[in-house]
């Protein structure tokens, strides 16, 4: 067991297992919601408030088990991010078939252990270094410290997950009404779309992720909906099944499945590589202060 100079544990037994429960529970709902929205939501400061409410439980607990909590968590949380916006393109360039469950885990393992090192000589360049805010670490910090709200806030968390699943379970498990709304009509030799759909899930993550990001992934829908499946239904024929024009929602669906979802692929690679070289630079920066520090240590 760790402890610090004030003689609080941090590594307990009972922190490392919330940690490790609740880095599951995060990533699969993040994995879930990846897949599904396109985009993840942190999960610091969801774990922070859920680990202050269950170690409240307990007769000793302080602040240093809830970061430990909460760190374990957000690692779960991007690990999984990190499959699930990889991997799958190996399904798509038809290189695997399936998901073998034995390469995804030895691969998000060395993915894990990879990021995990590369955060030795990053710490410097992004954080010592670096004039960047971190707000949400900042935001993180805080909820700890007033780790007296962390009963109330934790009954919220489970309030909203509740009514979550019951909305889902109606929905796709009952099918006491149906979630997804859409029509489309053929428009000369294009498509005309609307279509919207009923989450719970995608309603929360509008609200994480605030009004600015939540703008852009919606301007993106749009786009492709009204401007690039119309442009490409009116460059190209009609598709017919036995001599008959298909209906105009199965052709919209048609497009955006097999051509134009890959647009967005393509303006997340964009910056991406626009990024790599500034990175590199920081990264090769780092690693030589840090084999520098070595030698110094060594001298």
């Amino acid at each position: 067991m760790n402890s610090t100079e004030d003689g609080w544990p941090e590594i307990t037994v009972k922190a490392v297992v919330l940690g490790v429960l609740l880095a599951m529970v995060l990533a699969s709902a993040n994995a879930y919601l990846g897949l599904f929205a396109g985009i993840t939501v942190s999960a610091s400061i969801p774990a922070a408030v859920v680990s202050m409410g269950v170690l409240r439980l307990f007769r000793r607990s302080n602040i240093l088990e809830n970061n430990l909590v909460q760190t374990a968590a957000s690692a779960g949380e991007s690990l999984a991010a990190g499959v699930i916006f990889t991997l799958p393109a190996l399904v798509i360039l038809d290189y695997w078939e399936e998901f073998n469950y034995l390469w995804v885990t030895i691969i998000a393992g060395f993915g894990g252990l990879l990021g995990v090192l590369f955060t030795i000589p990053l710490r410097r360049a992004l954080i010592i270094e670096s004039k960047l805010k971190f707000p949400e670490g900042v935001a993180t910090a805080e909820v700890l410290r007033s780790g007296q709200r962390g009963g109330a806030d934790i009954g919220y968390i489970v309030k909203a997950s509740i009514a979550g699943g019951v909305v889902k379970l109606a929905d796709s498990g009952l099918g006491l009404w149906h979630g997804t709304m859409e029509v489309a009509k053929g428009v000369g030799g294009s498509i005309v779309y609307f279509g919207s759909y009923l989450s719970p899930a995608l309603l929360s993550v509008g609200y994480i992720v605030g009004l600015n990001i939540a703008v852009l992934i919606f301007l993106g829908g749009l786009c492709n909906w009204l401007l690039a499946i119309p442009i490409f239904a009116a460059c190209n024929d009609w598709p017919q099944v036995d001599g008959a024009a298909i209906g105009a929602l199965e052709w919209a669906e048609q497009i955006w499945k097999n051509y134009t979802r890959y647009i967005g692929v393509g303006a997340m690679v964009f910056p991406v590589m626009r990024t790599i070289p500034l990175a590199g630079n920081q990264l090769l920066s780092a690693i030589v202060v840090q084999i520098g520090q070595q030698q110094k240590m060594r001298l």
